[in-house]
């Protein structure tokens, strides 16, 4: 802080840093009496404008933490300096000047930076004066600021290296031994440590550094979202295994197969083994050095392909893998499928490799791998959710098989079975990596073999109802016994967590339904409306009211859509399993003509499964909830 700043400086620093906080998230409030000091008699092409400075702002402001440095105040104006730090690289470090307008004992940042244009701040006499004076102010130390910063990041780069790599035992360790060091802090986004072993700590920097240190510093920042190729050193769901090592005095090369479970995000059905290659050397100076390919610092990378006939150490991978990854075999078929459903849902691709028989036949065993990571990461695609609904078990005492519908958010009505299949070892059950093309089945495999092959056909017409076994079916529905606004208000409240964590299961636990031919359909339809728009929404849903009647509850949300007035309002009904959300009726308070179609229309279905006073009943509840809410 500056000493012009002593006295009461820490409300307009902490009112700054909470407004470039909503800037950069995107969730800052604009409008005249909102989050700025934005004058009412600003007119809309001048918003639009203002609008898209905070746009560029945001990317300005990015990752790193932001913290008030300097504060200057006179009277009711106040300028503040706000530097994002964190990370070494200083092309990205940034300040930020935010004036300020004091309104009675609250400060509100005007909403241009570094300017008190367009702010409520008036005109009294001398104004100009003192506005021109902070202005000044914030532009200069801006300047000042940066520089200074800057400056600092290379020492306060290699102070932070020397600390988690000293140099004298990057000195002592084995050329092998520092090519896994810096895979495993890539794995764990150690930035200190990964830049040490690129070259962070020679007294000479490698000629290619500043792109090093931005290329390492982004993927560590944001390693699930890191572009490719650093995506395959980085991300968590990445399986990596060295395939291949060469050791001489001075140098040294890793050549690693990565496994990428997301590695086409929408088309997950066909994987590659893609291979990163390390090469090391020792420096004048003693120090060992990791230098990447050069598509990893290229603006156009291009990703070599390690699953080629032609790629000898490739039939390595298996069995290294299964160093790396013990078998975890299971004592009995049903715990191997319990195992193998948490291991799809497991974060990593670990647990399900663990499972994996990688014996036999090499290629076979490599293309297993790539079954399994193609399974898992269709359920982690972050294109499209999707959740594996359990259908049909078939198990001998050799050999089992288990079948899953992937239900698509974006496909709810389409059928797409996934088929695993189990055997048993001397050790126990595990999972079957595949078959060997034409060769004989044994009769137990056979007999599982055939059994996969017909369950698309088995399942046809069946899908929906298997997949709803999570779900609780009530037969009739009786008049009386409507749930407590309690417990309908809790339902709902679980319910609306569940669908904004994509959690289907969960959500499904929480819904009833009525007939086994119609029901099922429209309650994954509506699941798949749900969760999506719930992934669309600005903020988390909220309750509006709750309104008993005599056979239901209505809990009237309000969804934070981008449309207005999309407000659902839930039947709950009572179950022999409690309360129940009957998400086969969906009824939208909304004035659009659509909507009251499809409104009509769940009411009209409803009908056919019910008693009309029943019916009725609920039909009333909708539309008195509607009209208190405003609709």
């Amino acid at each position: 802080m500056t000493g012009a700043a002593l006295a009461g400086s820490r409300e307009p620093a902490q009112v700054a840093v909470e407004f470039l906080d909503k800037v950069r998230t995107g969730k800052l409030n604009i409008e005249p009496g909102g989050d700025t000091d934005l004058t009412a008699n600003t007119d809309e092409p001048k918003r639009r404008e203002i609008a898209r400075r905070l746009e560029r702002n945001a990317a300005d402001l990015d990752h790193g933490t932001l913290e008030a440095s300097s504060t200057k105040i006179d009277a009711n104006l106040a300028a503040v300096l706000v530097r994002k730090v964190g990370g070494f690289d200083p092309n990205r470090l940034r300040v930020f000047a935010v004036a300020l307008i004091k309104h009675g004992d609250a400060w509100r940042p005007a909403p241009v930076l570094a300017s008190f244009e367009n702010s409520g701040v008036g005109y009294a006499p001398g104004l100009r004066q003192r506005l021109a004076a902070l202005e000044a102010w914030m532009l200069e130390q801006q300047a000042v600021e940066l520089a200074a910063i800057q400056q600092q990041a290379g020492e306060r780069m290699r102070q932070a290296i020397s600390v988690a790599l000293p140099p004298e035992e990057l000195r002592q360790l084995a050329p092998t031994t520092v090519a896994r060091r810096f895979l495993d802090a890539c794995a764990k986004q150690q930035l200190p440590v990964m830049l040490g072993l690129l070259g962070g700590l020679q007294p000479e920097p490698p000629e290619d550094w500043n792109k090093r240190l931005q290329a390492a510093e982004a993927a560590a920042a944001e390693p699930q979202t890191a572009k490719r190729p650093w995506r395959l050193l980085v991300a968590p769901e990445v399986l990596r295994c060295v395939v291949r090592e060469n050791t001489e005095a001075s140098s040294a090369s890793l050549a690693i197969a990565c496994l990428d479970p997301i590695a086409a995000p929408g088309h997950p059905a066909q994987l590659p083994l893609e291979l990163v290659e390390l090469n090391l050397e020792k420096t004048a100076d003693g120090l060992w050095q990791v230098n990447l390919p050069p598509w990893f610092v290229s603006a156009k990378p291009q990703i070599p392909a390690a699953d080629d006939p032609d790629t000898p150490w490739l039939s390595n991978y298996p069995a290294t893998l299964r160093h790396t990854i013990p078998l975890q075999a299971l004592p009995t078929p049903q715990a191997a499928l319990s195992a193998y459903e948490q291991a799809l849902h497991a974060p990593t691709l670990e647990p399900l490799m663990a499972m994996l028989d990688l014996d036999g036949d090499k290629t076979t065993a490599r293309l297993g791998c790539l079954r399994a990571a193609s399974a898992w990461g269709a359920l982690h695609d972050p294109a499209c959710i999707r959740h594996p609904l359990a259908l049909g078990f078939f198990a001998t005492d050799s050999v089992a098989a288990a079948s899953f519908q992937y239900f698509s958010l974006r496909e709810p009505d389409r059928l797409d079975v996934h088929v695993c299949f189990f055997e048993k070892a001397a050790a126990g059950w595990h999972l079957l990596a595949g078959f060997l093309p034409k060769a004989p089945a044994a009769a137990n495999l056979l007999a599982a073999k055939t059994w996969a092959d017909g369950e698309a056909s088995r399942r046809a017409d069946t899908w929906r109802t298997s997949g709803l076994s999570g779900s609780t079916q009530v037969s009739a529905l009786a008049p009386g016994n409507a749930p407590p606004e309690a417990a309908a208000r809790s339902l709902v409240e679980s319910w609306l967590a569940a669908i904004r964590a994509g959690n289907v299961a969960e959500a499904l636990a929480l819904t009833a339904w009525l007939d086994p031919d119609t029901s099922p359909a429209r309650v994954l339809r509506n699941l798949s409306y749900e969760i999506s728009g719930a992934g669309k929404a600005t903020s988390a849903a909220a309750i509006l009211t709750v309104t008993r009647g005599h056979t239901w509850t209505t809990v009237a949300v309000c969804s934070h859509t981008s449309d207005p007035h999309s407000h659902p309002i839930y039947p709950v009904i009572s179950s022999p399993a409690g309360p129940k959300i009957l998400i086969e009726v969906d009824w939208f308070a909304h004035a659009s003509r659509s909507r009251e179609f499809l409104n009509t229309t769940a009411v009209s279905h409803l009908r056919n499964q019910i008693s009309p006073t029943l019916a009725d009943e609920l039909h009333d509840l909708f539309t008195q909830q509607a009209a208190a809410i405003g609709h």
